[in-house]
């Protein structure tokens, strides 16, 4: 078998994530919306949009390459980038640089990737707490045995 025949692996890990696919896909909306931009303004205004939403993917795509605080601290910063193209999109819309349709569309993603971006922090901090709490109980109950401690005064947390 050849690399090519297996396509169902990649070798970036961060290319499986639903909510990388997503980002893409944003990017991909505000592409097609900026090729309706009619003068040096909207086309500034549209760089300046796209450049955040790029952001968004980037730090999506940077953070799962780390240890899980750092892939949290990474998926915040995609927060923020969201919330600055939520900016964009009252602007756009006050400036009639995009039609009520279109405004719609690109909210929608927005609260999607909001929602998706949440769950995973949500999961990956589950995630870190065990890590921690199972790694303070061995730490816990080796001691336990040296010093004769008993687990439950030291587990308060």
């Amino acid at each position: 078998m050849t690399p090519e025949d297996n396509k169902s692996t990649t070798f970036f890990r961060f290319e499986d994530l639903r909510v990388y696919s997503k980002a893409i896909g944003f990017v991909s909306l505000l592409t097609e919306t900026s090729s309706l931009a009619t003068n040096e303004i909207e086309n500034h205004y549209y760089k300046r949009f796209l450049e955040e939403a790029t952001l968004l993917a980037f730090n999506i795509a940077e953070g799962s390459s780390k240890n899980k605080p750092s892939f949290i601290a990474q998926l915040k910063s995609a927060k923020t980038n969201i919330r600055k193209c939520v900016v964009f999109c009252a602007i756009g819309r006050q400036n009639n640089f995009l039609s009520e349709d279109r405004e719609d569309m690109i909210r929608t993603q927005l609260m999607e990737l909001t929602k998706m971006i949440g769950a995973l922090i949500i999961s990956l901090q589950r995630s870190v707490n065990v890590e921690h709490y199972e790694h303070h109980y061995h730490e816990i109950h080796e001691t336990e045995h040296n010093n004769n401690v008993n687990f439950d005064e030291e587990m308060i947390w």
